[in-house]
Protein backbone atom coordinates (compact mmCIF):
# COMPACT_ATOMS: atom_id res chain seq x y z
CA UNK A 1 0.00 0.00 0.00
CA UNK A 2 1.12 3.52 -0.71
CA UNK A 3 -0.20 7.08 -0.61
CA UNK A 4 0.74 10.73 -0.19
CA UNK A 5 2.99 10.69 -3.24
CA UNK A 6 2.04 14.31 -4.04
CA UNK A 7 3.05 14.11 -7.68
CA UNK A 8 3.15 17.25 -9.82
CA UNK A 9 3.51 19.89 -7.08
CA UNK A 10 3.48 23.50 -8.31
CA UNK A 11 6.65 24.62 -6.44
CA UNK A 12 6.48 28.31 -7.49
CA UNK A 13 9.67 29.26 -5.64
CA UNK A 14 11.88 26.85 -7.58
CA UNK A 15 13.45 27.53 -10.95
CA UNK A 16 11.90 25.56 -13.86
CA UNK A 17 14.91 23.23 -13.90
CA UNK A 18 14.78 22.52 -10.15
CA UNK A 19 11.00 22.15 -10.32
CA UNK A 20 11.30 19.41 -12.92
CA UNK A 21 14.06 17.71 -10.92
CA UNK A 22 11.89 17.65 -7.79
CA UNK A 23 8.88 16.36 -9.71
CA UNK A 24 11.00 13.64 -11.28
CA UNK A 25 12.21 12.53 -7.85
CA UNK A 26 8.61 12.27 -6.63
CA UNK A 27 7.71 10.17 -9.67
CA UNK A 28 10.69 7.90 -9.06
CA UNK A 29 9.51 7.31 -5.48
CA UNK A 30 6.04 6.27 -6.67
CA UNK A 31 7.67 4.12 -9.34
CA UNK A 32 9.73 2.41 -6.65
CA UNK A 33 6.52 1.29 -4.92
CA UNK A 34 5.26 -0.11 -8.23
CA UNK A 35 8.61 -1.84 -8.83
CA UNK A 36 8.45 -3.47 -5.41
CA UNK A 37 4.88 -4.66 -5.93
CA UNK A 38 5.77 -6.27 -9.26
CA UNK A 39 9.05 -7.79 -8.03
CA UNK A 40 7.36 -9.34 -4.98
CA UNK A 41 4.33 -10.64 -6.90
CA UNK A 42 1.77 -8.51 -5.10
CA UNK A 43 -1.84 -9.09 -6.12
CA UNK A 44 -3.36 -5.84 -4.81
CA UNK A 45 -1.86 -2.35 -5.04
CA UNK A 46 -3.77 -0.19 -2.54
CA UNK A 47 -3.54 3.59 -2.80
CA UNK A 48 -4.77 5.67 0.15
CA UNK A 49 -5.01 9.14 -1.37
CA UNK A 50 -3.03 12.21 -2.46
CA UNK A 51 -1.54 10.57 -5.50
CA UNK A 52 -1.26 14.11 -6.86
CA UNK A 53 -0.51 17.32 -4.97
CA UNK A 54 -3.54 19.09 -6.47
CA UNK A 55 -6.49 18.48 -8.78
CA UNK A 56 -4.82 19.60 -12.04
CA UNK A 57 -1.52 17.73 -12.38
CA UNK A 58 0.65 18.20 -15.45
CA UNK A 59 -0.04 16.04 -18.48
CA UNK A 60 3.45 14.63 -18.14
CA UNK A 61 2.75 13.33 -14.63
CA UNK A 62 -0.71 12.08 -15.64
CA UNK A 63 0.93 10.08 -18.43
CA UNK A 64 3.57 8.76 -16.04
CA UNK A 65 0.90 7.41 -13.66
CA UNK A 66 -0.97 5.86 -16.60
CA UNK A 67 2.19 4.00 -17.54
CA UNK A 68 2.73 2.76 -13.97
CA UNK A 69 -0.87 1.54 -13.72
CA UNK A 70 -0.41 -0.24 -17.04
CA UNK A 71 2.65 -2.00 -15.62
CA UNK A 72 0.63 -3.15 -12.61
CA UNK A 73 -2.18 -4.41 -14.80
CA UNK A 74 0.27 -6.31 -17.04
CA UNK A 75 1.62 -7.97 -13.88
CA UNK A 76 -1.93 -9.04 -12.96
CA UNK A 77 -1.99 -6.69 -9.95
CA UNK A 78 -5.33 -5.07 -9.09
CA UNK A 79 -5.11 -1.40 -8.13
CA UNK A 80 -7.67 0.01 -5.68
CA UNK A 81 -7.65 3.67 -4.65
CA UNK A 82 -9.32 6.61 -2.92
CA UNK A 83 -8.82 10.38 -3.19
CA UNK A 84 -7.10 12.54 -0.60
CA UNK A 85 -7.50 16.11 0.58
CA UNK A 86 -5.02 17.41 -2.01
CA UNK A 87 -6.23 15.71 -5.19
CA UNK A 88 -9.98 15.93 -4.53
CA UNK A 89 -11.67 19.18 -5.74
CA UNK A 90 -12.98 21.30 -2.89
CA UNK A 91 -16.20 22.19 -4.73
CA UNK A 92 -18.54 20.33 -7.07
CA UNK A 93 -18.15 23.22 -9.50
CA UNK A 94 -14.47 22.31 -9.95
CA UNK A 95 -14.08 19.50 -12.50
CA UNK A 96 -17.55 18.34 -11.55
CA UNK A 97 -16.14 17.39 -8.15
CA UNK A 98 -14.12 14.57 -9.77
CA UNK A 99 -10.47 13.96 -8.96
CA UNK A 100 -7.91 13.03 -11.64
CA UNK A 101 -8.07 9.35 -10.60
CA UNK A 102 -11.46 9.06 -12.29
CA UNK A 103 -9.70 9.15 -15.67
CA UNK A 104 -7.79 5.97 -14.85
CA UNK A 105 -10.89 4.34 -13.39
CA UNK A 106 -12.80 5.04 -16.62
CA UNK A 107 -10.07 3.20 -18.54
CA UNK A 108 -10.21 0.29 -16.06
CA UNK A 109 -6.75 1.17 -14.79
CA UNK A 110 -7.88 1.08 -11.17
CA UNK A 111 -10.93 0.58 -8.97
CA UNK A 112 -11.69 3.98 -7.50
CA UNK A 113 -13.84 4.46 -4.41
CA UNK A 114 -14.93 8.05 -5.02
CA UNK A 115 -17.74 8.34 -2.47
CA UNK A 116 -17.03 10.17 0.81
CA UNK A 117 -20.13 9.12 2.77
CA UNK A 118 -20.89 5.54 1.65
CA UNK A 119 -18.87 2.34 1.91
CA UNK A 120 -19.53 0.16 -1.14
CA UNK A 121 -17.48 -3.04 -0.73
CA UNK A 122 -16.24 -4.90 -3.79
CA UNK A 123 -15.37 -8.59 -3.57
CA UNK A 124 -12.02 -9.70 -4.98
CA UNK A 125 -11.02 -13.36 -5.07
CA UNK A 126 -7.28 -13.98 -5.22
CA UNK A 127 -5.82 -17.48 -4.95
CA UNK A 128 -8.95 -18.66 -3.14
CA UNK A 129 -8.88 -15.75 -0.65
CA UNK A 130 -11.99 -13.57 -0.82
CA UNK A 131 -11.26 -9.93 0.04
CA UNK A 132 -13.93 -7.25 0.50
CA UNK A 133 -12.40 -3.87 -0.34
CA UNK A 134 -14.05 -0.52 0.38
CA UNK A 135 -12.86 3.05 0.76
CA UNK A 136 -13.83 6.64 1.51
CA UNK A 137 -12.47 9.49 -0.59
CA UNK A 138 -11.81 12.69 1.35
CA UNK A 139 -14.87 14.90 1.86
CA UNK A 140 -13.69 18.41 0.93
CA UNK A 141 -16.55 20.21 2.73
CA UNK A 142 -16.38 18.29 6.02
CA UNK A 143 -15.63 20.41 9.10
CA UNK A 144 -11.98 20.38 10.23
CA UNK A 145 -11.33 17.67 12.77
CA UNK A 146 -14.48 15.73 11.93
CA UNK A 147 -14.54 11.94 11.76
CA UNK A 148 -15.15 10.55 8.22
CA UNK A 149 -16.55 7.29 9.60
CA UNK A 150 -19.23 8.88 11.80
CA UNK A 151 -21.76 9.47 9.02
CA UNK A 152 -20.59 6.78 6.59
CA UNK A 153 -23.16 4.14 5.69
CA UNK A 154 -22.46 0.64 4.33
CA UNK A 155 -24.11 -0.09 0.98
CA UNK A 156 -23.49 -3.77 0.25
CA UNK A 157 -26.40 -5.17 -1.84
CA UNK A 158 -24.26 -8.03 -3.21
CA UNK A 159 -23.19 -9.14 0.26
CA UNK A 160 -19.47 -8.72 -0.37
CA UNK A 161 -18.69 -8.49 3.35
CA UNK A 162 -20.73 -11.60 4.17
CA UNK A 163 -18.80 -13.61 1.57
CA UNK A 164 -15.35 -12.27 2.39
CA UNK A 165 -12.58 -13.93 4.36
CA UNK A 166 -10.98 -10.57 5.10
CA UNK A 167 -12.13 -6.93 4.82
CA UNK A 168 -9.83 -4.08 3.71
CA UNK A 169 -10.89 -0.46 4.32
CA UNK A 170 -9.06 2.48 2.72
CA UNK A 171 -9.19 5.88 4.48
CA UNK A 172 -7.49 9.25 4.11
CA UNK A 173 -7.45 10.77 7.60
CA UNK A 174 -5.49 10.87 10.82
CA UNK A 175 -6.10 8.01 13.26
CA UNK A 176 -6.60 8.80 16.93
CA UNK A 177 -3.61 7.57 18.92
CA UNK A 178 -1.45 7.29 15.79
CA UNK A 179 -0.99 11.00 15.08
CA UNK A 180 -0.31 14.20 16.96
CA UNK A 181 -3.32 16.15 18.31
CA UNK A 182 -4.85 18.43 15.65
CA UNK A 183 -2.35 17.13 13.10
CA UNK A 184 -4.87 15.97 10.51
CA UNK A 185 -7.66 17.86 8.82
CA UNK A 186 -9.91 14.93 9.75
CA UNK A 187 -9.46 12.30 12.45
CA UNK A 188 -10.89 8.81 12.78
CA UNK A 189 -11.65 8.29 16.47
CA UNK A 190 -11.15 5.09 18.39
CA UNK A 191 -14.90 5.06 19.08
CA UNK A 192 -15.76 5.01 15.36
CA UNK A 193 -13.19 2.28 14.74
CA UNK A 194 -14.78 0.27 17.52
CA UNK A 195 -18.22 0.76 15.93
CA UNK A 196 -16.96 -0.25 12.47
CA UNK A 197 -18.20 -3.55 11.03
CA UNK A 198 -15.74 -6.10 12.50
CA UNK A 199 -15.42 -7.76 9.11
CA UNK A 200 -13.26 -4.78 8.10
CA UNK A 201 -10.33 -6.25 10.02
CA UNK A 202 -7.62 -4.34 8.10
CA UNK A 203 -7.63 -0.53 7.85
CA UNK A 204 -5.16 1.17 5.51
CA UNK A 205 -4.84 4.94 6.01
CA UNK A 206 -3.15 7.86 4.33
CA UNK A 207 -2.83 11.60 5.06
CA UNK A 208 -0.25 11.48 7.87
CA UNK A 209 3.18 11.26 6.27
CA UNK A 210 4.74 8.96 8.86
CA UNK A 211 4.47 5.20 8.70
CA UNK A 212 2.63 3.66 11.67
CA UNK A 213 1.12 0.32 12.59
CA UNK A 214 -1.07 -0.54 15.54
CA UNK A 215 -3.54 -3.24 16.47
CA UNK A 216 -6.76 -1.56 17.58
CA UNK A 217 -9.79 -3.51 18.75
CA UNK A 218 -8.88 -6.71 16.98
CA UNK A 219 -8.04 -5.10 13.63
CA UNK A 220 -4.75 -4.05 12.08
CA UNK A 221 -4.48 -0.32 11.33
CA UNK A 222 -1.62 0.71 9.05
CA UNK A 223 -0.61 4.22 7.96
CA UNK A 224 1.43 4.01 4.77
CA UNK A 225 3.40 7.24 5.16
CA UNK A 226 4.60 9.29 2.18
CA UNK A 227 6.99 8.10 -0.52
CA UNK A 228 9.01 11.33 -0.19
CA UNK A 229 9.58 13.65 2.75
CA UNK A 230 7.37 16.64 2.05
CA UNK A 231 7.96 18.94 5.02
CA UNK A 232 10.36 19.97 7.76
CA UNK A 233 9.82 19.27 11.43
CA UNK A 234 10.31 16.61 14.07
CA UNK A 235 7.14 14.83 12.97
CA UNK A 236 7.88 14.78 9.25
CA UNK A 237 8.77 11.07 9.27
CA UNK A 238 10.75 9.08 6.73
CA UNK A 239 9.91 8.09 3.17
CA UNK A 240 8.50 4.75 2.03
CA UNK A 241 5.42 2.57 1.68
CA UNK A 242 3.91 -0.46 3.39
CA UNK A 243 3.80 -4.17 2.55
CA UNK A 244 0.98 -6.31 3.96
CA UNK A 245 0.22 -9.98 3.53
CA UNK A 246 -3.51 -10.71 3.83
CA UNK A 247 -4.80 -14.02 5.19
CA UNK A 248 -8.09 -15.26 6.58
CA UNK A 249 -6.88 -14.04 9.98
CA UNK A 250 -6.29 -10.50 8.68
CA UNK A 251 -2.98 -8.83 7.86
CA UNK A 252 0.35 -10.44 8.65
CA UNK A 253 4.00 -9.62 7.98
CA UNK A 254 3.29 -5.89 7.98
CA UNK A 255 6.45 -4.03 7.01
CA UNK A 256 7.55 -0.50 6.17
CA UNK A 257 9.68 -0.40 3.04
CA UNK A 258 12.08 2.50 3.40
CA UNK A 259 12.96 4.79 0.49
CA UNK A 260 15.89 7.20 0.43
CA UNK A 261 14.48 10.72 0.57
CA UNK A 262 16.00 13.88 -0.84
CA UNK A 263 18.27 15.31 1.87
CA UNK A 264 16.97 18.15 4.00
CA UNK A 265 18.64 20.52 6.41
CA UNK A 266 16.87 22.76 8.91
CA UNK A 267 19.15 25.55 10.19
CA UNK A 268 18.39 28.15 12.85
CA UNK A 269 20.64 31.14 13.42
CA UNK A 270 20.04 33.69 16.13
CA UNK A 271 20.84 37.35 15.67
CA UNK A 272 23.59 36.74 18.22
CA UNK A 273 25.22 34.45 15.66
CA UNK A 274 25.13 37.15 13.01
CA UNK A 275 25.94 40.11 15.26
CA UNK A 276 27.95 38.90 18.28
CA UNK A 277 27.52 42.28 19.97
CA UNK A 278 23.86 41.39 20.49
CA UNK A 279 24.92 38.80 23.06
CA UNK A 280 24.95 41.61 25.59
CA UNK A 281 21.17 41.80 25.36
CA UNK A 282 19.29 39.27 27.43
CA UNK A 283 15.69 38.24 26.99
CA UNK A 284 13.01 37.37 29.47
CA UNK A 285 10.37 34.67 29.20
CA UNK A 286 8.39 36.82 26.76
CA UNK A 287 11.36 37.18 24.41
CA UNK A 288 11.67 40.92 25.18
CA UNK A 289 15.06 42.58 25.60
CA UNK A 290 15.56 43.62 29.21
CA UNK A 291 19.21 44.51 29.56
CA UNK A 292 22.84 43.80 28.62
CA UNK A 293 26.20 42.82 30.05
CA UNK A 294 28.64 45.61 29.11
CA UNK A 295 31.77 43.44 29.42
CA UNK A 296 30.33 40.69 27.26
CA UNK A 297 29.13 43.25 24.73
CA UNK A 298 32.60 44.78 24.41
CA UNK A 299 34.28 41.38 24.07
CA UNK A 300 31.88 40.15 21.43
CA UNK A 301 32.49 43.18 19.23
CA UNK A 302 35.94 41.81 18.46
CA UNK A 303 34.46 39.23 16.09
CA UNK A 304 35.50 39.97 12.50
CA UNK A 305 33.03 37.63 10.78
CA UNK A 306 30.28 39.30 8.75
CA UNK A 307 26.66 38.07 8.89
CA UNK A 308 26.99 36.70 5.35
CA UNK A 309 30.13 34.77 6.29
CA UNK A 310 28.27 33.26 9.24
CA UNK A 311 25.49 32.12 6.92
CA UNK A 312 28.06 30.68 4.51
CA UNK A 313 29.53 28.64 7.34
CA UNK A 314 26.07 27.39 8.36
CA UNK A 315 25.43 26.21 4.79
CA UNK A 316 28.81 24.50 4.45
CA UNK A 317 27.35 20.98 4.78
CA UNK A 318 24.63 21.57 2.19
CA UNK A 319 24.88 20.18 -1.33
CA UNK A 320 23.06 20.99 -4.58
CA UNK A 321 20.63 18.21 -3.58
CA UNK A 322 19.79 19.59 -0.12
CA UNK A 323 16.38 21.15 0.47
CA UNK A 324 17.21 23.77 3.09
CA UNK A 325 15.33 25.97 5.50
CA UNK A 326 17.22 28.80 7.19
CA UNK A 327 15.49 30.47 10.09
CA UNK A 328 16.92 33.69 11.50
CA UNK A 329 15.45 34.62 14.86
CA UNK A 330 15.94 37.02 17.74
CA UNK A 331 16.24 40.74 18.52
CA UNK A 332 18.13 43.17 16.29
CA UNK A 333 18.41 46.90 15.86
CA UNK A 334 16.79 48.75 13.01
CA UNK A 335 20.22 49.35 11.45
CA UNK A 336 20.99 45.64 11.64
CA UNK A 337 17.64 44.87 10.04
CA UNK A 338 18.54 47.06 7.07
CA UNK A 339 22.04 45.51 6.95
CA UNK A 340 20.68 41.96 6.81
CA UNK A 341 22.03 40.67 3.45
CA UNK A 342 18.81 39.00 2.32
CA UNK A 343 19.54 39.13 -1.41
CA UNK A 344 23.05 37.75 -0.93
CA UNK A 345 21.72 34.95 1.32
CA UNK A 346 19.15 33.94 -1.30
CA UNK A 347 21.81 34.00 -4.02
CA UNK A 348 24.05 31.86 -1.82
CA UNK A 349 21.17 29.42 -1.36
CA UNK A 350 20.75 29.11 -5.12
CA UNK A 351 24.44 28.32 -5.49
CA UNK A 352 24.89 25.88 -2.62
CA UNK A 353 21.52 24.16 -2.08
CA UNK A 354 18.70 22.63 -4.06
CA UNK A 355 16.37 25.23 -2.58
CA UNK A 356 16.55 27.68 0.30
CA UNK A 357 13.54 28.82 2.29
CA UNK A 358 14.59 31.91 4.26
CA UNK A 359 12.32 32.35 7.29
CA UNK A 360 12.62 35.70 9.13
CA UNK A 361 9.26 35.61 10.92
CA UNK A 362 10.92 35.43 14.36
CA UNK A 363 13.04 38.56 14.00
CA UNK A 364 12.23 41.36 16.47
CA UNK A 365 13.31 44.97 16.66
CA UNK A 366 14.64 46.68 19.76
CA UNK A 367 15.98 50.19 20.37
CA UNK A 368 19.28 50.36 22.34
CA UNK A 369 18.70 54.06 22.99
CA UNK A 370 15.38 53.55 24.75
CA UNK A 371 16.40 53.90 28.40
CA UNK A 372 18.53 51.07 29.79
CA UNK A 373 17.84 49.15 26.57
CA UNK A 374 14.20 48.57 27.35
CA UNK A 375 12.18 47.08 24.52
CA UNK A 376 10.42 49.47 22.19
CA UNK A 377 6.65 49.63 22.28
CA UNK A 378 6.60 48.26 18.74
CA UNK A 379 8.55 45.14 19.59
CA UNK A 380 7.34 42.27 17.42
CA UNK A 381 7.77 40.53 14.08
CA UNK A 382 9.15 42.84 11.39
CA UNK A 383 6.69 44.03 8.78
CA UNK A 384 7.69 45.82 5.59
CA UNK A 385 4.46 47.79 5.76
CA UNK A 386 5.23 48.92 9.32
CA UNK A 387 8.72 49.90 8.20
CA UNK A 388 7.22 51.92 5.35
CA UNK A 389 4.90 53.77 7.74
CA UNK A 390 7.83 54.59 10.02
CA UNK A 391 9.87 55.88 7.07
CA UNK A 392 7.02 58.06 5.83
CA UNK A 393 6.54 59.53 9.32
CA UNK A 394 10.24 60.36 9.56
CA UNK A 395 10.26 61.99 6.12
CA UNK A 396 7.24 64.11 7.04
CA UNK A 397 9.22 65.65 9.91
CA UNK A 398 12.30 66.39 7.82
CA UNK A 399 10.63 67.55 4.60
CA UNK A 400 8.04 70.19 3.88
CA UNK A 401 5.81 70.87 0.91
CA UNK A 402 6.02 67.30 -0.43
CA UNK A 403 3.27 65.65 1.60
CA UNK A 404 1.11 64.82 -1.43
CA UNK A 405 3.98 63.32 -3.40
CA UNK A 406 5.13 61.40 -0.34
CA UNK A 407 1.65 59.96 0.26
CA UNK A 408 1.25 58.98 -3.40
CA UNK A 409 4.63 57.21 -3.44
CA UNK A 410 3.83 55.46 -0.16
CA UNK A 411 0.46 54.23 -1.49
CA UNK A 412 2.09 52.81 -4.62
CA UNK A 413 4.83 51.08 -2.64
CA UNK A 414 2.32 49.73 -0.11
CA UNK A 415 0.27 48.18 -2.94
CA UNK A 416 3.33 46.51 -4.42
CA UNK A 417 4.48 45.16 -1.06
CA UNK A 418 1.00 43.76 -0.34
CA UNK A 419 0.87 42.12 -3.78
CA UNK A 420 4.32 40.57 -3.33
CA UNK A 421 3.45 39.20 0.11
CA UNK A 422 0.23 37.73 -1.30
CA UNK A 423 2.16 35.90 -4.05
CA UNK A 424 4.59 34.44 -1.52
CA UNK A 425 1.67 33.05 0.49
CA UNK A 426 0.25 31.01 -2.41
Amino acid sequence: MTGDNHLSPRLPRLTPQRREQRRERLCQAFGAAVDYAIAHHARIFAHVGDLFDHQTPSNRDRAFVAGELARLRQADIICVAIGGNHDTPRMQTEHGGAGPQWVYAALDGLRYFGAHDVLRPELLEINGLRIAVAGLTNNPVAPPGSDPLTQALVDDPKGALAQADVGLLLLHAAIEGMSMPNEGERTVTLASLDALDPRFNVVAAGHIHRYAHQRIGGREVVVSGSTEVMEFGAHAGGAGFAWLELTREGAQHIQHIHLEAQPRKDITLSTENLWPENRGFTTGVTGMVVGRDAALLEASRKSDKTPLETVMQALADCTPETITRLRIAGPLTRDQYHELPVREILRLGQERTFSLDLDTRDLYLFDPAAGDFAPTTGLGPISLLDELDALVAARRQSASGVADDLDAAARLLRERISAAEGERGQ
